[in-house]
């Protein structure tokens, strides 16, 4: 009983002394390997897959899943070093891209296109049909690139549990 108790006093004095970092969670639902972020769970898939196949494989974890939106500069950081602890020379796919082919970018999940992270003159539509975009692996994932959509890339999922 005292190996117990020692144990137990040893874990909560740990949890004391070591606080969270912001927006991290003990407990979480993300799918195993998923990691868990401001509310929301990621998956790094590293297979190559077109843009809509990542897509669809998105949509397959369930929980109205799809490749990542990314709001704002902290969730990119973290997603970039995420991403980096892996590997870095393959794009990534995210959720942006342009449907209707007009330059009119969208999420995919619906988030409102505000936050822009592009690298220097890629928002517009490349001669080779660039209407995906990719987390630019010469930016340490960190800045926007698109790219033709029929392309295997890895991809990142997103999902709110």
């Amino acid at each position: 009983m005292v190996s117990f108790t020692s144990s137990s006093l040893c874990l909560l004095g740990c949890l004391i002394s070591f606080p969270l970092v912001e927006g991290a969670s003990v407990r979480s639902s993300c799918a195993p390997g998923w990691f868990f972020y401001k509310s929301h769970c990621y998956g790094y898939i590293r297979q190559k897959q077109p843009w809509a196949a990542a897509e669809f494989e998105c949509h397959s974890y369930g929980h109205e899943a799809h490749l990542a939106s990314i709001l704002d500069d902290a969730e990119a950081s973290i997603l970039a070093s995420h991403i980096a602890a892996y590997q870095t020379k393959i794009g990534v796919w995210i959720g942006l891209h342009d449907p209707e082919k007009n330059q009119r970018w969208k999420w995919n999940d619906g988030s409102l296109y505000n936050y822009k992270a592009w690298k220097a003159g890629e928002a517009k539509n490349s001669v080779n049909g660039g209407y995906c975009v990719v987390l630019a692996s010469g930016s340490g994932f960190k800045k926007w690139k698109n790219s033709a959509c029929d392309v295997g890339k890895h991809f990142l999922c997103k999902y709110k549990p």
